[in-house]
């Protein structure tokens, strides 16, 4: 898999540090210093992340903060059509200032692109261990080289009960019934998106795995299903775990949170995870449950049950192979665009189908 990122990286960084160090003065009351910019190359591929200590001093004594900037992405060709900064960070202050699933500390919202040219938020930079995206966590990395089998276990186990506690979540009483499109079911609505989302990344290109797929799932939508607040990007690269491996530190990444089944959410998780293994040619990580224990595992923490998990498999098969066409578009990478591995695995769930 080519490490490729659709996000540009800060080119003028002093720029940045010097804006962002008036930005944080004026709105948190306080003269504050950012003595220099990071950014960081091991997670994410949708936005712009990056990390800085604020400090400054209070009553003759030096303080400072860590802190975590995501900046909306400002490119020719986007991997998604918009990016709604409001919405992930009112979620994760409701979440935070509601429940017990840990979130990242907020620390302020930028809605107006004046400063940056683009829309950002803070927040106070959660310390622990991070599974990497690149590369993928069981090729290379400290989860292949620093973990035991049972600590693997225990990472997963600790990932999967919060994701349970998540689903368990009140989305009317936090107020995002909002989300919900009168008219439509929420996975009618979801699957209008993804429709959507087809016509736009493909630029008018016909995908003869991405389509039928797409069809299929809109043929063949589950009658009754409930309805909960959806992470959305469920996965171990979006949380932070505690040094001991064996709780959650923070849940990350809210810039696809839906309502609809909560189901599509762990069927995410393990798909993402499979992407690494199957999807690549590799071996899962040794230690690591299986899908159906996990799923199980889930049953048992949110509430809810599997009834429709191919379903939702298949159609995080779709999300993904969607997305990783639009990366394979953005970069030019015209062969690949039905050719990536994302699109492969996908036509291999389909034929399971028939």
């Amino acid at each position: 898999m080519e490490e490729q990122r659709p996000t540009p990286l800060v080119e003028d960084t002093e720029g940045t540090r010097r804006k962002l160090e008036a930005w944080i003065s004026e709105h948190w009351g306080k003269a504050v210093q950012i003595p220099e910019l990071a950014i960081p190359e091991a997670t994410g591929m949708s936005n712009v992340t990056l990390l800085f200590d604020v400090t400054w001093e209070e009553n003759g004594t030096a303080q400072s903060e860590p802190i975590v900037a995501r900046l909306q992405p400002e490119i020719e060709r986007p991997v998604f059509p918009d990016y709604d900064l409001s919405l992930q960070y009112e979620v994760m202050d409701k979440i935070g200032r509601h429940s017990d699933i840990p979130v990242p500390i907020l620390r302020g919202l930028e809605t107006d692109k004046s400063l940056l040219g683009v829309q950002f938020y803070l927040m106070r930079r959660t310390y622990g261990r991070i599974p990497t995206d690149m590369p993928p966590y069981n090729m290379d990395g400290w989860m292949l080289h620093e973990t035991t089998p049972a600590q693997r276990e225990s990472l997963w186990h600790a990932a999967v009960d919060t994701m349970g506690r998540f689903h368990r979540l009140d989305y009317a009483a936090l107020g995002f019934d909002k989300l919900h499109e009168q008219g439509r079911t929420p996975l009618q609505q979801q699957l209008r998106y993804w429709r959507d989302y087809y016509e736009w990344s493909l630029e008018g290109r016909e995908h003869a795995i991405c389509l039928p797929a797409l069809q299929w799932l809109e043929a063949n939508q589950p009658a009754v299903e409930p309805t909960a607040l959806c992470w959305g990007d469920s996965r171990l690269g979006n949380m932070i775990f505690n040094e001991s491996l064996d709780g959650v530190a923070a849940v990350l990444d809210w810039e696809m949170a839906v309502l609809g089944n909560p189901l599509q959410d762990i069927a995410w998780f393990n798909y993402m995870d499979a992407t690494f293994a199957e999807g690549l040619g590799m071996p899962r990580l040794e230690g690591l449950p299986s899908y159906e224990d996990t799923v199980a595992r889930w049953e048992a923490a949110s509430g809810f049950n599997s009834t429709d998990y191919n379903y939702y498999l298949l159609f995080a098969a779709l999300r993904y192979g969607l997305i990783l066409s639009r990366i394979m578009v953005a970069t030019g990478q015209e062969a690949e665009i039905q050719g990536n591995f994302a699109c492969q695995m996908l036509e291999r769930y389909m034929q399971k189908l028939a």
